[in-house]
């Protein structure tokens, strides 16, 4: 018989009526009751005395990730741990991919409700929890209209996850992207974000700053005027970076309103660039590559420029003669 695992999300609350296969065997599913009550009465009330009525009632308002494990039963908390938290860890990061969400991720509920003394109901992972630094009330809500697009990207990353070292890139980009988003700190978020564009855009050879700011201008401009918008703010994180990393700001500087905003915008081109990049095969493996990458932006953009040297004099060109 298989064991049946919910974990349950926070922030994500089932305002769908339906309940959603995600492939690979997960499921998106509401809170039994049943479980539930069982939990509330496991180990004469050890559950409740320790985690209090509240834990059950958010979860019950709330969506789970579901997982049914044919498998062998799992002997220990840390073997449980290290099987689930992978794909419960690229749920949320799917979700942070789509838009802004403070979705996390809290607790193990194992069905039957018999576990071992020992065994955790707490997931002790600190990638669990999102941070926007954004009040729900602020952010877009998840409606059915999503779903598609959950699953899909749900089922691109745990496919690609199987050959991780070959799509290093892609997750390194996702992995930064990820600790940004859940940084309290705005410094510290423009500068995973920062990395992570890099990963996926910085040039081989030829100027950095420039050459990221046209790549990036140019996967995701669909007009001229879009085209001179990216460039605008791309080189504005540019500088603002710098000056952080200079020590030329004080905090007070870098948490004003303009500032938020802009790491905000930094936040939309990296979640656009790795949402179409996981759209499409083709540009997986492109973006896998660091050699492949630089062919197909110079193809698309030309060799790359050198910044002048500095230090030299500069030979005067020599007239032609006949």
């Amino acid at each position: 018989m298989a064991n049946t695992f919910y974990i349950p999300l926070t922030a994500l609350r089932h305002q769908w009526v339906k309940e959603y296969e995600l492939g690979q065997g997960f499921d998106l599913v509401r809170f039994p009751v049943r479980l539930a009550e069982a939990y509330r009465d496991f180990d004469h009330g050890y559950f409740r005395r320790r985690y209090g009525e509240q834990l059950i009632n958010d979860i019950q308002g709330n969506y789970c990730l579901k997982l049914e494990w044919p498998i062998d039963p799992f002997q220990t908390p840390e073997e449980m741990v290290y099987n689930l938290e992978d794909p419960a860890i690229t749920l949320l990061i799917v979700l942070r991919l789509l838009k802004p969400t403070n979705a996390g991720l809290r607790t193990i509920f194992h069905l039957p409700a018999t576990l071992d003394l020992g065994f955790p109901f707490d997931f002790v992972d600190y990638r669990m929890q999102g941070s926007t630094a954004r009040t729900n009330e602020e952010l877009p809500p998840f409606t059915e209209e999503d779903i598609p697009q959950i699953v899909y990207y749900y089922a691109k990353l745990l496919e690609l996850l199987k050959r991780e070292y070959h799509h290093r890139r892609i997750f390194n980009a996702l992995r930064f992207f990820d600790l940004g988003y859940r940084s309290g700190n705005i410094d510290s978020r423009l500068i995973y974000f920062a990395i992570a564009l890099e990963v996926l855009f910085k040039p081989l050879r030829g100027r950095i700053s420039r050459g990221m700011t046209d790549r990036i201008a140019d996967f995701l401009g669909n007009t001229p005027e879009e085209h001179e918008t990216i460039i605008r703010k791309m080189l504005a994180l540019v500088d603002l970076k710098s000056r952080i990393t200079h020590g030329d700001m004080t905090y007070f500087d870098i948490s004003r309103p303009d500032k938020v905003a802009l790491v905000r915008d930094q936040e939309d081109l990296l979640r656009s660039a790795l949402q179409k990049i996981l759209q499409k095969d083709k540009l997986i493996q492109t973006f896998s590559q660091v050699k492949e990458r630089d062919a197909y932006f110079e193809k698309r953009l030309g060799p790359p420029s050198f910044a002048p040297a500095q230090g030299r004099p500069t030979a005067p060109p020599r007239s032609d003669r006949a």
